[in-house]
């Protein structure tokens, strides 16, 4: 029997999304799990989860054998997993098909596609925040910098530091409002610096003029997942506009959705076109770069930023992209995105089916 296995950091998270997908896929006789990375046994080859009850429309508590497909919608915050996570992770990833194997740090991807003649022209320049002189070396070129966790999301952990005549101010986006604090020497910012470096791996980034006439920041976010037939579609797209003068827009920070098309309609029309244009060719090169130097992927979160004039900028590439802004604008679209998962991983078994093996022969010369 074919099962699926949502993998979570914590299983009161994605509650609804993982019970919508585990209805769908009981109607074909699949069983669906959904478990922690904790649970997971290597020695006696089991998880210790929830299974989905069809009838009471419920999770129960149990320990079962490793799912057919795994779907990994886990998140570890700002720094990387522990060891022991990863090892868990690695072992099981070589018992059991992902849908898709994640992306490794922002830096990792940067310098993979910083180089691409198709794409480089829409990535930021980027740097390691290796120590506090980095930072303050890349502040004294460009007089306005973000920090960003090399292994962060939802907006969560970046800092603007913007020079001024009397020093430093660092701004970040706490509780949905604008949060500062004045450095007014180098050393006092490098002992700041420093301490923050200790604890998480920093990106270093030109701040880019990324807001409206209102000073709002906003970028546009673009779901993309792969479909029955292994081809990437676009499940939606909507603007994430943050609160004035701050320096995120994502919803998790207090942002607030718009749609596409309203956004779109407000720029001149030259500069519509261009714009369309361009991430349209990002949409198409994109995904396919992302998994020439990788591994295989099954969706995307895709954040571009529009400046003053008119540029497109890649700011953020998620392999496990948030839903809440196309379920905010695009309510019609739920149904699809709940039986995406489902439709992958029947593109995925019916392919090792027509390469002359069965799912459940593939794992076993797996675990042999």
């Amino acid at each position: 029997m074919v099962s699926l296995g949502i993998m979570l950091s914590d299983l009161s998270k994605e509650q609804r999304y993982s019970t919508e997908i585990a209805k769908r896929a009981s109607k074909s006789g699949w069983k669906v799990f959904r478990f922690k990375s904790s649970g997971i046994d290597t020695e006696a080859k089991t998880i210790q989860g929830e299974s989905y009850n069809p009838v009471t429309n419920l999770w129960d508590v149990k320990k079962f054998t490793i799912p057919t497909f795994i779907y990994d919608r886990s998140f570890h915050g700002l720094t990387r997993d522990d060891q022991k996570v990863r090892n868990k992770i690695t072992w099981l990833k070589g018992q059991a098909q992902f849908l898709g194997h994640g992306l490794p740090s922002k830096w990792e991807i940067y310098t993979k596609l910083k180089d691409l003649p198709l794409l480089q022209a829409y990535i930021p320049v980027t740097a390691q925040a290796t120590d506090a002189k980095t930072v303050w070396n890349h502040l004294h070129e460009y007089e306005q910098i973000l920090l960003k966790p090399s292994f962060g999301s939802r907006g969560i952990g970046i800092y603007l530091l913007s020079k001024v005549e009397d020093g430093t101010v660092v701004t970040m986006t706490k509780h949905e409002k604008r949060y500062e604090r004045h450095f007014k020497s180098k050393e006092q910012l490098h002992r700041w610096i420093e301490s923050l470096l200790n604890k998480f791996q920093f990106l270093i980034q030109p701040y880019l003029p990324l807001s409206n006439l209102d000073n709002e920041p906003f970028d546009l976010r673009i779901l993309l997942q792969k479909d029955a037939t292994n081809h990437w579609v676009e499940q939606g797209r909507g603007i994430r506009k943050g609160n004035k003068d701050c320096i995120t827009s994502n919803l998790a920070t207090g942002g607030t959705a718009i749609t596409y098309e309203k956004f779109i309609k407000e720029i001149a029309h030259p500069h519509q076109k261009y714009i369309e244009l361009t991430i349209g060719h990002i949409l198409r090169t994109l995904p396919e770069e992302l998994e020439a130097k990788f591994q295989p992927l099954f969706e995307l979160g895709i954040d571009l930023g529009i400046d003053r004039k008119n540029r497109v900028w890649i700011l953020d590439i998620n392999s496990k992209p948030g839903r809440k802004i196309i379920e905010t604008l695009q309510p019609d679209k739920k149904d699809d995105l709940y039986h995406a998962p489902i439709a992958y991983c029947q593109y995925l078994s019916d392919n090792l089916v027509k390469a002359g093996e069965t799912v459940e022969e593939n794992l076993s010369l797996r675990n042999n």
